[in-house]
């Protein structure tokens, strides 16, 4: 989640970078959202350096006026009708915040999808084969280790699931790594 900072400091580059990548967030409505929510958020500080201020006036008094009582009831009312609020208000922007995408780094090109991409460098001569290799989705598939449709169902696209002896290796291999590393 992108800080809410970065936003606040330079919000015209935030938008710039997300239009880099052809993201249209609300940036506006985010800025709009954290000033009413800093606003609210004054209010009950003052509120209850306020209540704070009559209580301590009201402890040095011997006959405490009820009409002064009754104002301290409303103010603490208040306080708790603006901590809705404002609970309610971080809520919807945190909402929104969670959906921004990471903005790019300046280096990277612009594009909107990754057709765009550009081959920066290469490392090697890929390998030469004497048949067709298959693709590690195939392979997988064959294989019935992967399952793609329940990754989707689970996810969203472009996600899977390893099965069966898929997972069994995939736990195998995380658990070299950590012997092996640790």
């Amino acid at each position: 989640m992108i800080n809410i900072d970065t936003i606040r400091n330079n919000p015209e580059k935030v938008k710039a970078d997300l239009a880099r990548r052809g993201d249209e967030s609300p940036i506006d409505d985010i800025l709009s959202m954290d000033s009413i929510k800093r606003n609210l958020i004054h209010k009950t500080d003052n509120l209850r350096a306020k209540r704070n201020q009559i209580s301590k006036e009201l402890s040095v008094l011997e006959n405490k006026p009820p009409d002064i009582i009754n104002d301290m009831r409303n103010v603490g009312s208040d306080i708790k009708n603006l901590e809705v609020e404002i609970k309610n208000i971080e809520v919807d922007l945190n909402e929104l915040l969670l959906n921004i995408p990471n903005l790019p780094e300046e280096s990277v090109p612009d594009g909107l999808d990754e057709s765009e991409n550009k081959l920066v460098k290469t490392v090697g001569h890929p390998a030469k084969f004497d048949f067709a290799p298959k693709p590690h989705w195939e392979l997988g598939l064959n294989l019935n280790i992967i399952d793609f449709n329940a990754g989707v169902n689970l996810s969203g696209s472009r996600f899977y699931v390893l099965k069966g002896k898929g997972a069994t290796l995939q736990r195998a291999l995380i658990q070299w790594m950590l012997n092996h590393h640790i």
